[in-house]
């Protein structure tokens, strides 16, 4: 089950099951999701409090009926990075995805001066603007609602530039990870649809998309095996 607010979802977890937590989002009474299911009401409350444990294959079921799918979701951790000039930056072990519509939602970020404004993650200037707030300033929570690993690759050639440069290194080889996967990708896609090496053109327009993403021509080379 795709979750956009990990934190919030934990937190829920810590006191309802994953089951109850899908029902409650459904807003349904267990009488109408065990007809859904075609489990009955008390074997459906007892998988909620835990006193009974479902087969995966049962919790695939209720969770199918309420619209929801199981899925694996990626265990992220954060680790500190002090900059030179005294601040404090979370830097994740990998990127993530944020559900729509949570990753478009505006945020409200805090500027040179004291007071708020609202950046709208719909529009890609404000977008950049308010990552290159999120990756100075924001909490893991922030980072993990707002923050999302495509949608920042995509800024990272025009949002690098205003990070501060420990932090900048810090989070650049995610971004040259998530391109260098991507380019694999297509190379394997290409190879297989035309049962042929990536065409000349082709290589080169990668390159250059690449290079926009902070690697090195040794790291492109290696990659395309050129």
């Amino acid at each position: 089950m795709g979750v956009a607010d990990p934190f919030g979802y934990l937190l829920a977890v810590e006191k309802r099951s994953f089951l109850e937590v899908a029902r409650v989002a459904r807003g349904l009474t267990q009488e109408a999701v065990a007809r859904r299911s075609g489990t009955s009401q008390p074997t459906l409350s007892a998988y909620e409090r835990g006193t009974k444990s479902p087969t995966l294959a049962v919790a695939e079921r209720i969770l199918h009926s309420l619209g929801f799918d199981v899925g694996l979701q990626p265990r992220v951790t954060f680790r500190e990075v002090h900059g030179e000039r005294g601040g404090t930056y979370l830097v994740p072990d990998q990127l993530w995805r944020v559900d729509p519509p949570e990753c478009f939602a505006p945020i409200d970020v805090r500027g040179a001066q004291p007071s708020l404004r609202t950046s709208d993650l719909l529009n890609r200037e404000g977008r950049i603007d308010a990552y290159s707030w999120l990756l100075t300033n924001g909490d893991e929570e922030q980072l993990f609602n707002h923050l999302d690993g495509v949608l920042l690759v995509d800024a990272w050639p025009d949002l690098a530039s205003r990070l501060p440069a420990e932090l900048r290194s810090e989070w650049q080889p995610l971004v040259r990870d998530a391109a260098m996967g991507w380019l694999a990708d297509e190379r394997a896609r290409w190879q297989d649809q035309h049962g042929r090496q990536i065409s000349r053109r082709a290589r080169e327009r990668a390159i250059r998309q690449l290079t926009s993403r902070g690697l090195t021509a040794d790291e492109i080379r290696r990659l395309l095996r050129v």
